[in-house]
């Protein structure tokens, strides 16, 4: 991918993340945003860059999206019903380590590009946290809060 193509790609995402957090929206917020938004794309792209690292993403990655707008309303409403009167009492709130093995035969730059995209989607969901994903292909150990399922985690990781 070159230079540009990354640079507006994360551009991009960044504003459309900016704008979808910003109400009610004026230009310039939007302005203001844009701009931001293009010092962290230049950043993040001179980072990845800096420290050597190739990322190779699949187009099948984006479903995981559809698994997260999903997971989202799901876990909070069972957080809610779970874990809250749990805390308001006092009492622990049950949590879990689970360690979920990725795949062993996939080329270096789609395992980085894995882990990074992987990470954002399975910490987005509030029952969930990935704790550590090592890029030696050791198994990713992820907390889940409550009686958090291991479904979207799987799906991630195979």
């Amino acid at each position: 991918m070159s230079l540009l193509v990354e640079l507006v790609i994360w551009w991009v995402a960044l504003t459309v993340g900016w704008v979808a957090t910003v109400s009610p929206l004026t230009l310039a917020e939007l302005l203001v945003g844009a701009a931001c938004a293009l010092v962290c794309a230049v950043v993040a792209v001179s980072s990845r860059r800096a420290l050597g690292h190739r990322w190779r993403p699949d187009v099948r990655w984006l479903a995981w999206l559809g698994r997260l707008a999903v997971a989202v309303p799901v876990d909070t409403a069972r957080l809610l019903v779970q874990v809250t009167p749990r805390m308001l009492a006092g009492r622990d709130v049950p949590g879990r380590l689970v360690r979920l093995r990725p795949p062993t035969d996939e080329a270096a730059s789609r395992a980085a590009f894995r882990r990074a995209w992987g990470t954002f989607v399975l910490s987005a969901t509030p029952s969930s946290v990935v704790v550590d994903w090592p890029p030696d292909g050791a198994p990713v150990v992820l907390h889940l809060l409550g009686s958090g399922q291991v479904s979207t985690g799987k799906t991630v990781v195979r």
